[in-house]
């Protein structure tokens, strides 16, 4: 069985998720935004963390990686699509005022990879740039849940005036690769409260659903 943990993370309070398969309690970091505090969570827990997965390259959303990879000697799945971004970390860390930051290493490229596994959960991986251009999101039909990233919020969808953003590439995200989820979905945003695929689908006011 998969669990979602949500720990906001960092000034921008960013949505760090651990996903936790239930039967075997090991577990994934999605987002490491920072480490300390999800260091502190998965210890408390007693889990046993084998991998951080991101869904872009923000600094909010991988800047706590190398740290924790650092400390657990774990791999790092990443969408190499969004490079520019990851190898620009420690210029960004010095533009908004955080704390230095290393640049992390990429174990695995999941810009075209269809699935992820860890314990007995199966994740399956949607493609979905717009926000950046190799966003990701990651879904799991089993429990009902999307993880995605800065793809959509609460009422509302990710910027799209960031370096290389496009809004019309995140409609089209949303339209094919979001609303084509079952209405139920829990969809966990990069910031802010959960909301469901259907609610977004009938009353999101920046992409309607077709």
């Amino acid at each position: 069985m998969l669990k979602v943990h949500t720990i906001p993370v960092t000034p921008f309070m960013q949505n760090c998720t651990v996903l936790e398969c239930t039967e075997t309690k090991q577990a994934v970091v999605c987002d490491c935004g920072d480490a300390q505090p999800i260091l502190d969570f998965v210890a408390q827990r007693d889990l046993n963390v084998v991998a951080v997965w991101a869904t872009h390259g923000h600094l909010d959303h991988i800047g706590g990686t190398e740290a924790l990879i650092a400390q657990l000697n774990i791999p790092f799945y990443f969408p190499r699509g969004d490079d520019f971004l990851r190898t620009t970390l420690p210029e960004q860390a010095r533009n908004y005022g955080f704390p230095a930051v290393k640049v992390p290493a990429v174990d695995t490229n999941i810009d075209k990879v269809k699935e992820l596994c860890f314990g007995n959960v199966t994740i399956e991986v949607r493609n979905c740039p717009g926000h950046t251009p190799g966003h990701v999101v990651f879904y799991n039909a089993d429990a009902g849940i999307v993880i995605a990233g800065d793809v959509m919020f609460n009422g509302s969808i990710g910027r799209t005036d960031f370096p290389r953003g496009s809004f019309p590439q995140l409609e089209q995200s949303i339209q094919q690769q979001m609303y084509s989820l079952p209405p139920a979905t829990v969809v966990h945003c990069g910031h802010g409260p959960t909301t469901t695929i259907g609610h977004e689908a009938k009353t999101n006011p920046f992409v309607k659903a077709k």
